[in-house]
């Protein structure tokens, strides 16, 4: 079997059913070559008749995918619509909990909202707001974030193993499933980070028992460890396959970065609140990185959609595409709550085209002025709580996002070739690219059981799709010579398994033909 992209196939990921639903024992699942595109598993010698193979694989960013197909051996008589009913009922069986993948996104909700709240808040409280660091309800937002990303990390860990082969909660602490995630770059990517909150715990640590300015050595391995914790879900994710690989990493990273900073810092921001002698000099200071923020955001969110949209039309065909359409939306309310947030710091002009009057919750260290506004304050801090609320929102469509495969994902087109028996002969066949549309080219060569050539004084051939009741679309072979026989430009109307019929006249009397599924994607 060959993918579009590498796969990892798991025990029982490869299975093979007779015509009567019953299970063929078959061989390991191999690479050959070490080729994760390519995978083999040997076959006992098979009795004539229909077979139906039933894949489940890992892509290389960590979704499930499954997927079964037909063949037949010998000069079994089979029906396109025989082996769809076959096909379906072989696809019904072990599709897994479909609870697991819910589970597994309220997950990585809250493992992004913990990265968020831990990188985020421990930058505001160590650059903006230093004589912070030792509140105790900042040593306890900071604690709890680090536990909520942990406790993520973790149960992301045990569901991965069932989530991928289609088992159940049961299977979660299974030690061959955890084993088998270990072994996968999503487990050693998941379980670096787990390592990376050990650091991150002991510098948070320091951070808020210290007294006085902290070091330097703290900054540099705190900058060090939090980069660390942002790229982290980009490597195991997709971010690590598709296109512009090398290039989306670190815009991922920049993305999770952003989103820390502002989502993080708004929560800090809140605590601070409190504190009547910085709050004002520390809102005007977030105000100014949560717009860089921002722009940071929304250039690495543009570039993710375009890289993972192929065709652009994906936006609005595609699952993703909806959840990246409200996700947008929601980043856009965001957005204008943000920017009022700022013109209540800058004044009308927003710190950007400037302002007529000086910013009216600025303070000094020390002192609060008379001038400040409590209503100002006051709309400041419920601004505030409306950007934590779509900040929110918009982790959480984030999270649905990464755990829906992208359109370009999904299986491309790939071209079918085989030598198919056909009672007396048999036919060496080819239909590719197999794409939607035209451009597709049928060839058929008729060849003897010694695989000489033989000839046909005619032959036929139609594509059909019992299941959708599409009835056969005939497709003109005209020949060749030794026996071979072309059509070029062959339509297909839409994607799916369609079923190719061929026929060959090879005398007066005698007929040879063959029946196959072709995937057109």
């Amino acid at each position: 079997m060959t993918f579009t992209e590498g796969v990892a196939v798991g025990d029982g990921g490869i299975r093979l059913l007779d015509a009567g639903e019953e299970e063929v024992a078959v061989g390991e699942a191999v690479h050959p070559g070490g080729r994760s595109r390519l995978i083999r598993v040997s076959l006992p010698r098979l009795p004539d008749g229909l077979y139906v193979v039933v894949w489940r694989a890992t892509s290389e960013d960590s979704h499930p995918i499954r997927g079964a197909f037909t063949f037949s051996v010998g000069e079994a008589q089979v029906s396109g619509s025989h082996a769809d009913l076959l096909t379906k009922a072989a696809l019904s069986e072990g599709s897994g909990d479909p609870n697991l993948g819910v589970v597994f996104g309220v997950a990585r909700f809250a493992l992004f909202l913990g990265l968020a709240l831990l990188i985020g808040g421990a930058w505001f409280a160590a650059y903006l707001w230093p004589e912070g660091r030792r509140d105790p309800r900042v040593r306890s937002f900071l604690g709890g974030a680090l536990a909520l990303t942990g406790a993520a990390t973790v149960l992301g860990l045990l569901l991965q193993g069932p989530y991928t082969s289609g088992g159940g909660f049961g299977d979660m602490l299974s030690g061959d499933q955890i084993s088998a995630v270990l072994d996968t770059r999503f487990g050693m990517v998941w379980m670096l980070r787990l390592g990376l909150l050990v650091v991150a715990g002991l510098l948070v640590r320091m951070m808020v028992r210290h007294d006085g300015p902290l070091p330097r050595w703290w900054f540099g391995v705190g900058a060090v460890t939090g980069l660390a914790l942002s790229a982290t879900p980009g490597l195991a994710g997709h971010a690590s396959t598709g296109r512009w690989v090398l290039l989306a990493l670190p815009v991922d990273m920049l993305h999770v970065l952003g989103m820390a900073v502002w989502l993080g810092g708004l929560v800090t921001l809140a605590i601070a609140r409190t504190d009547e002698h910085a709050y004002g000099r520390v809102a005007e200071r977030f105000s100014g990185l949560a717009l860089g923020a921002v722009v940071v955001l929304a250039l690495t969110g543009a570039f993710q959609a375009i890289r993972q949209l192929q065709p652009f039309s994906a936006l609005w065909d595609s699952d993703y595409g909806r959840l990246l359409i409200a996700k947008l939306a929601a980043f856009g309310v965001l957005l204008l709550i943000a920017a009022w947030s700022r013109r209540l710091v800058h004044g009308p002009g927003m710190g950007i085209f400037g302002a007529d009057q000086a910013p009216s919750i600025t303070v000094a260290p020390e002192t609060v002025p008379e001038s400040v506004s409590p209503g100002t304050q006051t709309r400041l801090k419920r601004s505030v709580r409306g950007e934590l609320i779509f900040g929110g929102v918009v982790l959480g469509l984030t999270s649905m996002l990464v755990n829906t495969s992208p359109p370009q994902a999904t299986p491309r087109p790939v071209p079918y070739e085989a030598v198919i028996n056909a009672g007396p002969v048999k036919l060496d066949t080819f239909f590719g690219p197999a794409r939607v549309g035209g451009g597709n080219t049928l060839h058929v060569t008729v060849l003897t059981r010694s695989l000489e050539h033989a000839e046909a004084i005619e032959m036929r051939a139609s594509l059909s799709m019992p299941s959708r009741g599409i009835p056969r679309i005939p497709i003109k072979l005209l020949p060749g010579d030794h026996g071979h026989y072309a059509a070029e430009d062959v339509r297909v109307p839409f994607a799916g398994d369609w079923t190719l019929e061929i026929h060959a006249l090879l005398t007066e009397v005698d007929e040879a033909s063959a029946s196959v599924t072709v995937a057109v994607r």
